[in-house]
């Protein structure tokens, strides 16, 4: 697929860091959601491949999330990319479509919020991103409407 935004922000994939390993723990979310979304036995990578998996490679050498038009792209080091298995997963995101801040995602009727930390690369504890149940209420919709999580 040849989408001019690849061009785009090739140069700024190489800037940007995503560490899915590096994922805050599910413990506390678990006690939260009656879903199996959130299996805290998983590795966060592990859970995004299983959930919500990408239509080629893994979450965890994604190095930037891209919204284009209704759908979320993944883009790797090497500049390739590709979108979910599913993309109706994707219902909403935080921030600007080029760098998003955040990205909700549902299976089965349970949200979930990765968050991501676009802003300053990988901080220096290595945490460069999360994984939660969406904090806030209100984001931006995949049609550019507001998209409300009860």
């Amino acid at each position: 697929m040849n989408m001019p935004i690849a061009n785009a922000n090739r140069l700024e994939i190489q800037k940007q860091s995503f560490a899915p390993e590096l994922v805050t723990p599910f413990n506390e979310m678990a006690q939260h959601a009656t879903s199996d979304v959130l299996n805290n036995t998983l590795k966060p990578s592990e859970m995004l491949d299983q959930h919500f998996a990408l239509q080629n490679g893994s979450h965890k050498d994604v190095k930037q999330y891209v919204v284009y038009f209704r759908h979320i792209m993944a883009f790797f080091a090497d500049g390739s990319h590709c979108g979910l298995d599913k993309p109706k997963q994707f219902v909403a995101f935080l921030g600007c479509k080029e760098s998003p801040e955040s990205i909700v995602l549902k299976e089965n009727n349970v949200h979930i919020e990765l968050v991501l930390n676009t802003r300053n690369g990988i901080s220096q504890d290595g945490a460069a991103t999360r994984i939660e149940i969406p904090t806030q209420s209100t984001f931006t919709s995949t049609i550019d409407d507001d998209y409300f999580v009860a």
